[in-house]
């Protein structure tokens, strides 16, 4: 009991490209009997705007630490250290990550995501549970920093990949985690060996071991508190065959009700927790032509473009960081944001391109040299109460005054997101976003033609649904992502949290 009440459990499902206009056909085809049911006993939002680059590692932290990356610190899945002069890959393409190296990206997202490169300035949902003495978990996420270590165990395979290089042997976490077959729950039931926790299966890093996972970790009668569960297997399924989307949703939804199933009833689901599920991301169909490919390497020619897997020096001009359908691109030794600038401003199959100038964002959009700036504490508000000031030509972002007030449109929350990502790092940087129906291509990344992606601003990667069932209170609209952590906190009467709000 707290605060004269018993405490339902938290349990937020993080779905992989969910995305509202399919959650809708799925349920309306009787194809998600699940999410149907949560739907109809909870809160439906289907316009919850995420974080912007629109790719895994920067919306799992911010999803975490109810934090932008300007605060968090972590700037996308792909992103450039100056410091050390090291690209960072929290594993994206099989390519890149061969030619930066295997050990070093397996690193990058088992250890450096949480313990060096998530800022300690902000906590995270789990570390301040479990400072007011409730219990956490978490089952996938990559994204997972706590107070408790918890033992990393390498297949053979993966320590023969990495070289046998990886010295660390443990990872922080909340009280009860999970990471496929990675890291273990510390509970005293076994899970049940079988085909999901193989290498052909990312080693449980999949929806069926997850769901498997959380169903014990209940048995047990150890629930935390708060569990936050990542399923996977909708993306993977979106990049190849977007035209089945419907049949993959379905597919997640099947595990759903394996979970719902665990109890005497579906009813009884609601009566002893608060279900929520979310996304990350959207995704945009990519063209089939080779047109729908934004060539990098020769929009930049003329400026020497660092190649993966080489060190980073001086004589070059540009880091190249693929995030699919958005990239950054790092000015290095002499070369300048704006030398960048003018080079990629030439097409118009780039949607936007923004910069740090000073204290305030830069944008154009390809072909086009129009300019729209903005800065923080300005004189009017956006419809999340966050002050700006805005000069330029206000269309190349699609914002609209009304009342004293910034409305955004094709891409929301346009301003906090576009900060968050530019000024996530000291460095100079410069953010381009391809058009809908288009992907960036460098050396030897990833390319979806004909299937889906993501990363851009647009509201296609950026609006995500939010279902709620079983809450005491409704969660406030227009919603965000970076609000979810503190409705988790006010559903478990937790109030003591400075970073309540993100600035």
């Amino acid at each position: 009991m707290k605060g004269g009440r018993r405490l339902k459990k938290v349990i937020l499902f993080l779905i992989d490209s969910m995305m509202p206009d399919v959650l809708e056909r799925c349920i309306a085809a009787n194809q998600a009997p699940g999410m149907q049911f949560l739907v109809g006993e909870g809160q439906y939002i289907p316009d919850c705007v995420t974080v912007f680059p629109t790719m895994t590692a920067s919306i799992d932290c911010s999803l975490i630490t109810g934090a932008y990356p300007d605060r968090h610190k972590v700037p996308g899945l792909v992103w450039y250290d100056p410091r050390e002069k090291k690209m960072i890959n929290y594993i994206n393409g099989s390519m890149p990550v061969q030619r930066i190296g295997i050990a070093h990206c397996a690193r990058n997202v088992l250890f450096d995501l949480n313990e060096r490169h998530l800022s300690r300035e902000v906590k995270t949902i789990h570390e301040v549970l479990e400072e007011n003495k409730l219990v956490s978990g978490s089952i996938n996420v990559i994204a997972h920093r706590g107070h408790k270590q918890h033992k990393i165990d390498l297949p053979p395979v993966l320590e023969a990949l990495t070289g046998f290089q990886l010295k660390e042997k443990s990872v922080s976490g909340p009280a009860i985690m999970s990471l496929g077959t990675l890291v273990r729950p510390g509970i005293f039931r076994p899970i049940v060996w079988n085909f999901a926790q193989t290498a052909l299966d990312s080693y449980g890093i999949n929806d069926q071991h997850a769901i498997d996972v959380l169903i014990e970790v209940i048995k047990s009668g150890k629930q935390p508190h708060f569990t936050l569960v990542y399923m996977p297997n909708n993306d993977h399924k979106l990049h190849k065959t977007p035209q089945d989307a419907i049949q993959h949703l379905a597919d997640v939804d099947r595990e759903l009700v394996r979970f719902l199933d665990s109890y005497d009833s579906w009813e009884q689901v609601l009566e002893r927790n608060v279900i929520m599920l979310i996304s990350d991301h959207g995704q945009t169909l990519i063209g089939e032509s080779e047109d729908h490919n934004i060539h990098l390497e020769p929009l930049l020619s003329g400026l020497g473009i660092h190649r993966l897997g080489t060190e980073i020096t001086d004589a070059e001009d540009v880091v190249i960081c693929n995030n699919e359908r958005m990239s950054f691109l790092y000015p290095v030794g002499k070369c300048t944001a704006q030398k960048i600038v003018e080079k990629v401003s030439v097409d118009s199959r780039i949607d936007l391109i923004a910069w740090k100038d000073g204290d305030r964002v830069a944008v154009r959009r390809g072909g086009s040299e129009q300019e729209l700036r903005f800065w923080r504490e300005g004189e009017y508000t956006d419809i999340y109460q966050v002050s700006w000031g805005m000069q330029g030509e206000h269309r190349i972002l699609d914002v609209v005054v009304r009342a004293g007030q910034f409305h955004f449109d094709t891409y929301p929350d346009a301003f906090s997101r576009l900060y968050g990502a530019l000024f996530s790092q000291e460095a100079s940087v410069v953010a381009v976003t391809a058009a809908p129906g288009y992907q960036f291509i460098s050396e030897v990344s990833p390319s979806h033609l004909g299937g889906g992606s993501h990363g851009s601003l647009h509201k296609q990667d950026s609006l995500i649904p939010l279902v709620i069932a079983g809450a005491s209170q409704p969660f406030a609209v227009p919603a965000r992502l970076v609000d979810v952590k503190a409705f988790i906190l006010q559903e478990l009467q937790v109030f003591q949290d400075a970073d309540l709000v993100p600035l």
